[in-house]
């Protein structure tokens, strides 16, 4: 699935190369909802923006988010429409620096250090005032905002014109 592939996919191949290289694998402008800090689990980052909030945005009425928890540390809630099709699907992953687990938490690396990495993995990506540093593809938004990773991904099942509306909700949970 597409909208798994892209914070969680890059964090995988990262802690996969870490492995390797010696780490181990032990264990609005306005903020609508709770702050990282409060989101700090899988359900927090479920209540970061509401099925309304998405259905406003990209005009489908979407189900309550299913949260799950990667194991590099990262928190993950994912909506889907109840439309039956074409199927979108909108997706918050939060990384927070103490939430770091596993090889990436072992070999020292810190979330600035990732973004960057990421970021360097998107060259055509456009820039985007949100947080310390942000970019936007057609169907992604990454947001490092202090020690928090935030990456909002959207598949709408007809295209990649997400982007706009992506900003739009990256802005309302950051600022």
């Amino acid at each position: 699935m597409r909208i798994r592939t892209g914070l969680s996919g890059i964090l995988l191949v990262l802690a996969l190369g870490l492995t390797g290289c010696g780490g181990n694998d032990s264990a609005g402008a306005t903020k609508a909802t709770p702050s990282a800090s409060a989101a700090a689990t899988s359900d927090g980052v479920c209540k970061l923006l509401t099925p309304a909030d998405l259905e406003a945005k990209f005009g489908s009425a979407f189900g309550d988010g299913v949260s799950s928890h990667q194991e590099t540390g990262a928190d993950q809630c994912l909506w889907t429409t109840k439309d039956a099709t074409p199927a979108k699907t909108f997706s918050i992953t939060v990384l927070h620096q103490n939430n770091l687990d596993g090889a990436l938490k072992s070999s020292g690396m810190d979330v600035a250090a990732l973004f960057k990495q990421a970021k360097a993995a998107y060259p055509k990506a456009v820039s985007v005032d949100l947080g310390d540093e942000a970019y936007a593809s057609p169907s992604e938004v990454q947001v490092l905002d202090g020690d928090t990773w935030y990456s909002f991904s959207a598949f709408l099942g007809t295209g990649n014109a997400a982007a706009d509306i992506l900003q739009d909700l990256a802005a309302r949970v950051v600022g």
